[in-house]
């Protein structure tokens, strides 16, 4: 069983992942059939689906922006299976001049294995953490 610090460490292993770019590495701690629900449209989709919708989307935003990266992040548990992400998000697309902060929340479900089984962006807070099971 993973428990609550091996949950929070696998969804710090994603956004680790995510900062080296390292798609093996992320793909491994997704589940086969992960559900991954974005805010950030990058190929005309927001839910991906699978190993293999986790590398297109890693693709399309390694294409589509000079700068996608995942900064002040802070993590907690909610119920059940559930960790809650708060972070901010800084991208400029490529060839723009300027750039663009957001502050994003994040849920990942950890199955028992230790493996992220669905990923959901959300821009509002209360929803976010309703979604984890947590009170605003």
């Amino acid at each position: 069983m993973t428990g609550v610090m091996g949950s929070i460490s696998v969804a710090q292993a994603v956004i680790d992942g995510f900062a080296a770019r390292d798609t093996e590495r992320l793909v491994s701690l997704f589940t086969p059939d992960v559900q991954f629900d974005t805010r950030v449209d990058v190929i005309g989709a927001w839910r991906f689906r699978g190993h293999e919708g986790v590398r297109a989307w890693l693709a399309a935003v390694d294409e589509k922006y000079e700068l996608f990266e995942v900064v002040e992040a802070d993590y907690r548990p909610g119920a059940g299976d559930a960790v809650f992400v708060s972070c901010h998000l800084r991208l400029q697309f490529a060839g723009d001049q300027y750039g663009m902060a957001r502050q994003l929340y994040w849920v990942f479900r950890v199955n028992d294995a230790g493996r992220i089984s669905s990923f959901t962006s959300f821009r509002d807070l209360e929803e976010a953490l309703a979604d984890a099971g947590l009170a605003a």
